[in-house]
């Protein structure tokens, strides 16, 4: 890095309304319904943490998706935080491999609650 260009590794999601249509089910429980149109944001990285916010504080939930979304979640969470670290040590050979781990435990997650 540089004296005065930085060299940043991230993670962002690029279409927001991917989010939505690959996970419907788990934005409805993060979001709720068209969510899209109020304009918030709302990445990959987003719906975990909303996921774990109305999971740990919430109780709009069924008792059978508490414990459906309370089984995936100490493993997305800490992929998550695996991510962070990845993206914080600048390896972004980590990072994109761990994208893949993330969206894989989502898809599960969102089959389940089908």
């Amino acid at each position: 890095m540089g004296k005065v260009l930085q060299i940043r590794v991230s993670a962002e999601t690029y279409d927001p309304q991917q989010v939505e249509r690959h996970w419907p089910r788990l934005s409805r429980l993060a979001w709720g319904v068209n969510a899209t149109a109020e304009g918030r944001v709302m990445g990959v990285r987003e719906l975990i943490a909303a996921v774990n916010d109305l999971w740990k504080f919430g109780n709009e939930w069924s008792e059978e998706i508490r414990e459906t979304v309370g089984r995936a979640l100490p493993g997305l969470l800490d992929l998550d935080h695996r991510l962070e670290a990845a993206l914080a040590d600048r390896r972004p050979d980590q990072a994109d491999a761990l994208s893949y781990e993330i969206e894989d435990v989502l898809d599960g997650l969102e089959r389940e609650l089908d």
